[in-house]
Formats: structure tokens, C-alpha cells, sequence
């Protein structure tokens, strides 16, 4: 994984975890990029956060958050493609250190 990409991986990761527990929408979509890849249900970032919006009551807020809290690990298979990417420790959610030298919460595991 490229120095860059170490180095502010920590920063980042207090800023999404924060946000995530927080429920603080405006923060997670900044930090969510354009593309970002909700893999089954084919929403972008602004749709996906209003699907957990409305699933609340079924739990998916206390889910992500429960992911979240288990930390992040470094994908080698992932990274081989050239993106440097860290994944849940539970494999629900992805996040890759991207060509403008930022890290995004990049998307949901595919099922």
C-alpha cells in the first residue's frame, strides 16, 4: 500500500467511523464518491443512504455501525488492481485510496 495512502488512512477512518455512528448523512455522503457501488441493489450513494434511512427499524444502521466497529483489513486481492483498498473485517463494506490521493467509502461487498 502506497506511504500516502497509510498515512492518512488513520485520519479517515476516525472521520467515517464518527460520521457512521453519528448517523450524520451530510458527512458520509462527502466521503462516498460519485460512483460509488452499492453492489446488489445498483443505488448510488445518496439513494443507498436513504434505503438505510428507511430500513432503520430493520436494523441497518446498527448493522453498518456494528461493521464498522470491527475495523478495517488491508485487501491484497483488491489492491492488485491498482487501487489500494481496505475492507471491513466482517467483508460488508469496501474503501480505496483514489487517484486524487483521497480515501472514499467506496461501496457494500457484493453478496
Amino acid at each position: 500500500m502506497s506511504a500516502a495512502a497509510n498515512q492518512s488512512w488513520p485520519s479517515f477512518w476516525r472521520q467515517i467511523t464518527t460520521a457512521i455512528n453519528k448517523k450524520d448523512r451530510v458527512a458520509i455522503r462527502k466521503m462516498m464518491p460519485n460512483n460509488f457501488a452499492d453492489d446488489s441493489g445498483g443505488l448510488n450513494g445518496k439513494e443507498w443512504l436513504k434505503y438505510i434511512d428507511e430500513n432503520e427499524r430493520n436494523g441497518s444502521w446498527r448493522d453498518i455501525q456494528k461493521s464498522f466497529a470491527k475495523g478495517t483489513k488491508y485487501s491484497k486481492e483488491w489492491s492488485a488492481k491498482g487501487i489500494p483498498t481496505r475492507v471491513t473485517k466482517d467483508e460488508g463494506y469496501y474503501f480505496e485510496f483514489r487517484k486524487d490521493k483521497r480515501w472514499y467509502f467506496a461501496g457494500v461487498v457484493g453478496d
